[in-house]
């Protein structure tokens, strides 16, 4: 006798129901394809796409898009090279640097719900930790520096 779950396709509506779970109340987007949420003064992303879930946080800073500090580029190189499951990257698309760390999730075969559960709060739990890093690791290099 099995007993194992099949797998359901991820949508919008499994993903705000799971993080619900956690204790998050997810906003979702009328395209069906997008939530966010802020969580620890982050603006989380959950971006549904074919074959990936992009669990994306972004945090704005207040250091001028055209500043030639590269503590930030340091602070991203260093938590790309140690950190597995997301990656950092610096934006300069507006007028200040947005620091934007992304987790992504493999969904082209569907999950089950405990499956979803656990790789949402795992993404989640990566791109917060990676925020809390550079931040820390920006700070420590500034300092050096001066």
């Amino acid at each position: 006798m099995s007993t194992n779950t099949p797998a359901s396709q991820v949508t919008i509506d499994r993903i705000t129901e799971q993080m619900r779970g956690h204790g998050v109340e997810l906003t979702d987007d009328p395209t069906g394809r997008v939530a966010h949420a802020n969580l620890n003064g982050f603006h989380v992303l959950f971006v549904l796409l074919d074959t990936v879930l992009i669990v994306r946080a972004d945090a704005e800073t207040d250091v001028p898009a055209d500043s030639t500090d590269p503590s930030l580029y340091l602070a991203a190189n260093q938590t790309n090279s140690s950190l597995l499951g997301c990656r950092a990257v610096v934006a300069n698309r507006g007028e200040t640097l947005v620091v934007r760390v992304e987790s992504e999730i493999h969904v082209a075969t569907g999950m089950t719900d405990d499956q979803l559960s656990s790789a949402l709060r795992r993404s989640t739990d990566h791109v917060l930790y990676a925020q809390n890093t550079m931040k820390v690791l920006s700070e420590t290099i500034m300092k050096a520096a001066n």
